[in-house]
């Protein structure tokens, strides 16, 4: 059985990330790694969210000095199919 995604999803703004790491040292449920940042020649590594392991608690988009991460609601997320698909993982 497929777990019920929460009301809201962290959608974190890759092309704005600068890899700051504030919304990782916060997650309470360890979703948010850096990954290498091969699209920005300044920046070295940047935040990914895993969808899938999100409880929708908002301390990321809270600390995040940069505002890239926005709380959307689930089901609007889940329409978009590359997320649908990693949520469905």
């Amino acid at each position: 059985m497929a777990k019920k995604p929460p009301k809201q999803l962290a959608l974190l703004d890759e092309d704005m990330c600068t890899g700051c790491e504030a919304c990782v040292s916060v997650c309470p449920v360890d979703c948010i790694d850096t990954v290498p940042g091969p699209q920005h020649d300044s920046v070295l590594q940047l935040c990914s969210i895993d969808l899938p392991r999100c409880i929708g608690c908002t301390l990321c988009a809270q600390v995040c000095p940069w505002d890239v991460i926005s709380m959307v609601p689930s089901d609007q997320m889940l329409r978009v199919k590359r997320f649908a698909d990693e949520f469905a993982k």
